[in-house]
């Protein structure tokens, strides 16, 4: 008999623990399974999305993640934006006030375009302004509607409010209309805002669209902000100023007319909007920079949607003030005096 210990089992390799896998095909196996997990999210999240489309929910590619911001993207990747000569920026105090036809007739080999969304701050509209005009080789005035609105916050940190490069990619169709909603993929905004599209506070006869990008409202709404002041939007308008310049471009900033029943409420005295636009002309330096004072039109509430919108057809008479403004000089005086 032999006093070698016994051989290892028949079959089994020498020096490998029975039933552990090679590591190569564990790794395999690991790839695999993230390759089925990855693809298996990625046709739920288009699932998802086309589900909703095909339901007439589906918010605007979310460049902003706001809608009526995402939905004036939308209409400036298809805009003439390289041959506009004016073009209206700001908030929806300009988007909703403006009818452009008007500036083109009153002012003839303009071309305008209301490239206006909604909800800025004047630090958000000098931001979107640098980024736009980039676009614009052509833009000789940028015109600016103001309300006391505009001025109630200025936080350093929500400036800059959309990713420049992806939404310059968009606009210039280098990347698909789907590829935002991938790279800024927000479940709880598509389903708050497909629920909002089930039920939507503006509904398609509420406001009157034209082809200049304007968005006009058709009845009036009870929204009665109180006024408030950032010291920091007032610098900002400075900058706001300092960036058309830079693009060889003259800032109109038009300020809205007051709606009475607002004004009995928060400045019955006047005294705080007048404060407010001695200080907004206060920070514009330039002497090509023109300020129009909407207060000298003393409207009644009728003509109003709300503070800061004026009801169709209103934004018209409003505009042919702005473009008389506009036409009469480089500045205005302010309606409390000089």
């Amino acid at each position: 008999m032999s006093d070698l210990p016994p051989g290892p089992p028949t079959g089994k390799p020498p020096g490998k623990p029975p039933g552990k896998p090679r590591p190569d095909a564990a790794a395999r196996r690991f790839l695999l399974s993230f390759l089925a997990l990855f693809l298996g999210g990625m046709g739920l999240v288009a699932g998802l999305h086309m589900a909703l489309a095909s339901q007439g929910l589906l918010a605007p590619p979310p460049l902003a993640a706001t809608n009526c911001i995402d939905d004036k993207f939308v209409l400036l990747r298809e805009a003439p934006l390289e041959d506009r000569t004016l073009v209206a920026i700001g908030s929806s105090v300009t988007w909703r006030n403006l009818d452009m036809a008007v500036l083109e007739r009153r002012f003839p080999g303009h071309r305008a375009y209301n490239a206006a969304p909604c909800y800025l701050h004047i630090d958000q509209t000098g931001f979107m302004t640098g980024f736009l005009l980039e676009r614009m080789p052509e833009v000789e005035t940028v015109l600016v509607v103001v309300a006391p609105r505009d001025f109630e916050a200025c936080p350093v940190a929500e400036r800059a409010f959309f990713d420049t490069a992806l939404a310059d990619a968009y606009l210039d169709g280098l990347v698909p209309r789907w590829l935002p909603y991938l790279t800024g993929f927000r479940p709880i905004y598509l389903a708050r805002e497909a629920l909002e599209r089930r039920d939507p506070p503006l509904r398609p006869e509420d406001t009157v669209e034209d082809d200049f990008g304007s968005s006009i409202l058709r009845r009036p709404h009870d929204w009665r902000p109180p006024p408030y002041f950032d010291e920091a939007c007032f610098p900002a308008l400075t900058g706001l100023e300092e960036t058309v310049a830079a693009r060889g471009a003259r800032l109109v900033l038009a300020v809205a007319p007051i709606m009475p029943e607002w004004a009995e409420t928060f400045d019955p005295d006047d005294r705080l909007v007048e404060g407010w636009v001695r200080r907004v002309a206060g920070a514009l330096h330039r002497p090509d920079s023109l300020l129009i004072d909407g207060r000298a039109l003393d409207w009644e509430d009728a003509r109003f949607a709300d503070p800061v919108h004026l009801l169709y057809p209103n934004h018209t008479a409003f505009t042919e003030f702005v473009a008389e403004a506009m036409a009469a000089g480089p500045r205005t005086a302010l309606a409390g005096g000089e």
